[in-house]
């Protein structure tokens, strides 16, 4: 008997048992919506590439939006957790640490295709994925608002600053989404510095923004 008083199985918990069942799932989800696109995600599909049950499934999920939102949020924490990493550890100035966070985003992101698919292609497809893309926009936009104020030593106004935040945030999304699409035919060294220097360039003109708000 392997079982014992305490709920443990094969030396786990039920907790343990539980989470790991909810990590394949969710690896599962990733290698369906990355590779094949939302369409293809189902209950049943996403279970038997897990190896998990489908009563399973809903201990850990109540739909398969949820389950996909909860991808794209783990998706993008472990980016944004990432950036703000490397960020710390690169010595310099300001301007140094928001072109390491640009390259390690861009390289978190894209090193895996699958979840640069669902980062920027699949969450058009699903309500529940343009609210956690929004979520995520929102969490990034406050790390820009950061950096912004780091490197003009300033704090601006804040209404130009979410402004900001935005249309980089916004703006780069976007280019980063062509370039997975093939309609921006530059190596990935190359994205990563036009981007770097499109977001200074944006954090530069916050002053004037501020004027024309005040």
């Amino acid at each position: 008997m392997t079982r014992g008083f305490n709920g443990t199985y094969r030396g786990t918990t039920t907790e343990e048992r539980r989470e790991q069942r909810r990590r394949r799932l969710l690896d599962a989800a990733l290698d369906i919506v990355g590779t094949q696109g939302l369409s293809m995600l189902t209950v049943r599909g996403v279970c038997e590439q897990a190896r998990v049950g489908p009563r399973f499934f809903y201990e850990s999920f109540p739909d398969l939006d949820t389950l996909a939102a909860t991808l794209l949020a783990d998706v993008q924490r472990e980016v944004l957790d990432q950036t703000r990493t490397t960020m710390a550890a690169t010595p310099g100035g300001p301007e140094d640490k928001i072109r390491a966070g640009v390259a390690a985003l861009i390289v978190a992101v894209t090193d895996d295709p699958r979840r640069a698919n669902i980062a920027f292609a699949q969450t058009y497809g699903s309500p529940a994925l343009i609210r956690q893309r929004f979520a995520g926009m929102r969490d990034t936009a406050q790390l820009i608002i950061e950096q912004a104020r780091l490197l003009l030593d300033r704090q601006a106004d804040d209404t130009a600053l979410i402004a900001l935040a935005q249309l980089v945030n916004g703006g780069a999304a976007e280019l980063v989404l062509v370039w997975l699409d093939g309609g921006l035919k530059v190596e990935r060294p190359v994205l990563i510095e036009i981007l770097a220097d499109y977001v200074i360039a944006m954090m530069q003109r916050l002053p004037g923004m501020a004027d024309k708000l005040a």
